[in-house]
């Protein structure tokens, strides 16, 4: 049976691997997040902007 090799903060060549597919996942799943709530956002501001413009020529 081969043993997995420790680096000096015994973190095995495995663990790096996985540590560093999770760090790759959060940042892309973050990335994801942050686009979909600034989509979100512009599509409430371009709604409130109609509104707004609405009523001020509807008034006028």
């Amino acid at each position: 049976m081969e043993e997995a090799t420790t680096s000096n903060n015994g973190v095995t060549g495995s663990n790096k691997l996985n540590l560093t597919g999770l760090g790759v996942g959060a940042i892309v799943l973050t990335t994801v997040y942050t686009a979909v709530l600034a989509s979100q956002l512009m599509a409430t501001k371009h709604k409130v902007d109609y509104l707004y413009y609405k009523e001020i020529t509807h008034n006028k």
